[in-house]
């Protein structure tokens, strides 16, 4: 299997072996064939990390707790090997047992598919009756390890971007502390050829809610591929 195959290996398992969330059937929201294919479509191309392959994708259709439902998690589980693999499938497995037992009531809550181990992770959001995946995330235990070296590289990379730049003189005082390196940032996510690193440098921080300028460097040509500004929070 090349590393051209993992898009298709995902859209396949979402087209082919969608989980559907038991709630979410019982409110007659599973997708219908044709809304498969369409939430397959609108995701862009994923793509393990480094030279890794996918050996499978679990994927999942899940509850937000709501009755009626007014947003639905799809959970991408993807292993890099079949015994990474078996150990997903048991897991969900396990958590379908949880949620049957409890599903007595449509006023009992339930467990949800979340909090899965995986080799790595995408959540996205779809609407109800709607045929796109939207606002994906990525996840993973290891997206933090970065190596120095890399690190390096892509620090020098923001340091020298004419945003990085324009964020430094526009921060609302000084001891706002250096750009920092947050983790791995998929393609799909970074608008990049490669894999990315994803850099936070803040711009404004009260001790509690700000804003950071967030850059996306891809780790091998070295250049910033998407920026944009989102909040912070701690608390």
């Amino acid at each position: 299997m090349s590393k051209h195959d993992d898009p298709a290996l995902v859209r396949a398992a979402l087209m082919q072996r969608l989980k559907v969330h038991t709630r979410i059937s019982q409110q007659a929201l599973g997708p219908t064939p044709e809304q498969r294919k369409r939430f397959a479509s609108s995701l862009p191309d994923i793509l393990a990390f480094g030279d890794r392959r996918y050996a499978a994708a679990h994927v999942v259709l899940d509850w937000d707790h709501r009755i009626p439902s007014e947003a639905l998690l799809l959970r991408l589980y993807l292993s890099y090997t079949d015994r990474e693999a078996a150990e997903v499938e048991v897991a969900l497995k396990a958590r379908d047992r949880e949620i049957d037992a409890g599903n007595l009531y449509p006023e009992f809550d339930v467990p949800d598919y979340g909090e899965i181990d995986a080799s790595e992770t995408y959540v996205g959001l779809v609407r109800p009756g709607g045929t796109e995946v939207e606002e994906l995330r990525f996840f993973s235990d290891w997206r933090k390890s970065v190596q120095q070296p890399v690190v390096r590289d892509v620090l020098a990379a923001v340091r020298t971007h004419p945003g990085y730049e324009r964020s430094m003189k526009e921060r609302s005082h000084d001891n706002l502390g250096p750009p920092v390196v947050i983790g791995w940032s998929p393609p799909c996510l970074a608008n990049s050829k490669h894999w990315a690193v994803e850099v936070w440098l803040l711009v404004d921080f009260d001790g509690h809610m700000g804003r950071a300028h967030v850059f996306m460097v891809d780790s091998k040509l070295r250049t910033v591929t998407r920026e944009f500004f989102t909040e912070v929070q701690i608390g």
